[in-house]
């Protein structure tokens, strides 16, 4: 009985380790060298499995590719910046300065952005879930910094998290072709403007007693 019970899970934990050790693989290559270098041979080689093995998991280096994007979305994940709606503007600057130092990481990103606008692409599903759990955080920030009064009150959470997203994505997008300008700085600026920031903490001074306005 017991052999049958470790015999059906066996397999199965074996795959999901193999998985993870090809797209690990891949991730690396992507740190080390660019999205452009991987290879499913250089790939095999460097997970100590077969080609067929790694394009049995991962048919295509579409695939390869979106799996190494899974990956360090993952990790990402694991940093409270990314869960935490208390985040202020020094988190959000610390998070994209040490975003800034994976480029490749934000190469393929922006280069899978475009790609997975096509329905049937293999990171369509991805950055979809991507996308929509990254818009709803932003949103609750929003409505975290809306309750604090740092953010405008008759603002819409989500649509400010949507337009906060996709002026990072455009930011990224123009700081990869000219890193000659702060990106993490233009993203905090853009931040407090899209939340009403600069217009609560204009309107506090105004009602400052000790101001004599």
């Amino acid at each position: 009985m017991s052999t049958t019970s470790t015999g059906s899970r066996g397999p199965y934990a074996r795959s999901t380790e193999r998985r993870r050790s090809i797209a690990r693989a891949v991730l690396d290559t992507v740190l080390e060298e660019g999205h452009e270098r991987v290879t499913t041979a250089g790939t095999a080689r460097r997970a100590g499995t077969s080609e067929a093995t790694a394009l049995y998991h991962y048919p295509t280096k579409e695939h390869l590719l979106v799996a190494a994007l899974e990956l360090s979305d993952e990790e990402t994940a694991l940093r409270p910046f990314t869960s935490d709606p208390a985040m202020g503007l020094d988190d959000l600057r610390a998070f994209v300065d040490t975003t800034a130092e994976r480029t490749h990481i934000m190469r393929l990103h922006t280069a899978l952005l475009g790609r997975a606008t096509s329905p049937d692409h293999p990171a369509q599903e991805f950055l979809s879930r991507h996308n929509r759990e990254a818009v709803a955080h932003f949103a609750r920030v929003v409505r975290h910094r809306q309750r604090a009064g740092t953010a405008h009150p008759g603002l819409d959470a989500v649509g400010v998290a949507r337009q906060f997203l996709a002026t990072w994505d455009g930011l990224q997008a123009q700081w990869l072709l000219d890193p000659s300008f702060d990106f993490g700085d233009h993203l905090v600026q853009a931040f407090r403007r899209l939340t009403g920031q600069n217009w609560m903490e204009g309107r506090a001074v105004l009602l400052d007693p000790s101001v004599g306005m």
